[in-house]
């Protein structure tokens, strides 16, 4: 684990980090968003009183499959996780087209 003066500052920014990957394999689209908390999250019963915790279930109703899976120790003794979904396409493959430049 990272120490000295910056270790909190430093922790607080890593445990932050998260990074979103799409695997395209006709026909299922797979978005897998992996982070440095170690914890899952946890299914919530609806409410309105909640301003978050929908995203399983959001999960739950749109996706072909999801999961989750624990990752390894990262730089600076940080774990984590991925949760990931898979959308199936039931169509033919999509056209190519050229990427838009911004």
């Amino acid at each position: 684990m990272a120490s000295g003066p910056l270790a909190p500052g430093l922790r607080a920014l890593l445990w932050q980090l998260a990074s979103v990957r799409l695997l395209w394999l006709h026909p299922v689209l797979r978005i897998s968003v992996s982070d440095t908390n170690p914890q899952f999250p946890e299914p919530l019963k609806p409410s309105t009183e909640l301003a978050n915790g929908r995203g399983l279930l959001i999960l739950d109703v749109l996706a072909d499959r999801w999961g989750g899976c624990a990752m390894g120790e990262e730089p600076f003794g940080l774990g984590g996780k991925t949760l990931w979904f898979e959308l199936a396409w039931s169509g033919p493959p999509p056209t190519p087209t050229a990427a838009l430049v911004a």
